[in-house]
């Protein structure tokens, strides 16, 4: 059972049951399986997948390591090559404080468990004309319809589990922080996801993190279900700030909807 359990998220099955136990605990869905690295991993560029508002995405394959011969993405700086770790910073802050705030909801939940996919800081094997060799982050594939579950603006697409995980975050937080931009695969009985965002009161998650009004606008349109409690804390008298959109809105963009929305209210109720 277990061993079953942890070869449908691709972990290593090997060990006590005590071992078993505690890998299949374990949130983050990484690069390595949760082998103890030895060596590293290699990966080769297959093709171009997408692009977003900073980053183009490609698919690779492993080439080395405990996932050798399996897809992954690598994403990469539109503004170019980026050498310093520190860019990347943000994204492995929320991917930490995500894991532990999907964990506390999997303990609490049980049943079908969610995963989160963890992005690593890797450089090029090769330097570039500069000298240099280029940064970017590199996470495993996720096979499988991707889903994109909810937003940072209060947009909802599917899955009442998802919705909850949202909510859940700011009750375990104690009112301080939102999970959102939720977006993966479920397969297999599990959820798996991938770049998450969190909206903070404190505004310390970067571009994406749309603060106290990020987290007020979440719950002006959020409508509790069934895994949902009652008891769950959520802002007193939540207020609609910017529109509801299926994409990820960026802080600088999330305020100029936000005032365009607003504008636009006003001269509807006239």
């Amino acid at each position: 059972m277990l061993k079953d359990e942890l070869r449908k998220v691709g972990r290593k099955v090997g060990g006590t049951k005590g071992d078993l136990e505690n890998r299949l605990k374990s949130v983050l869905h990484t690069n390595d399986r949760g082998w103890v690295k030895r060596g590293g991993a290699e990966c080769t560029k297959i093709r171009y997948l997408d692009s977003g508002a900073h980053r183009h995405v490609y698919l690779q394959s492993y080439t080395k390591g405990p996932r050798k011969g399996q897809l992954c993405v690598k994403k990469v700086f539109k503004t170019g090559s980026v050498y310093e770790s520190r860019f990347f910073e943000h994204d492995i802050k929320v991917t930490q404080e995500a894991a532990k705030l999907i964990g506390a909801f999997n303990k609490l939940m049980g049943g079908r468990r969610i995963y989160l996919n963890e992005p690593e800081v890797w450089h090029s094997s090769e330097p570039d004309r500069k000298g240099k060799r280029a940064q970017y982050l590199v996470e495993p594939y996720l096979k499988g319809d991707y889903v994109k579950f909810n937003s940072n603006t209060g947009y909802v697409e599917s899955s009442a589990k998802m919705q909850a995980l949202s909510h859940h975050s700011y009750e375990a937080s104690g009112g301080s922080m939102l999970l959102c931009d939720l977006q993966g695969v479920e397969r297999d009985d599990i959820f798996i996801l991938t770049d998450p965002v969190i909206c903070s009161a404190d505004h310390q998650f970067g571009a994406t993190d749309l603060g106290p009004k990020g987290i007020d606008n979440f719950f002006a349109f959020h409508k509790c279900g069934k895994y949902c409690r009652g008891d769950w804390r959520r802002p007193r008298q939540p207020q609609v700030h910017f529109p509801a959109v299926r994409g990820t809105t960026f802080s600088s963009a999330g305020t100029m909807a936000g005032k365009q929305f607003l504008l636009h209210k006003l001269l509807a109720s006239l």
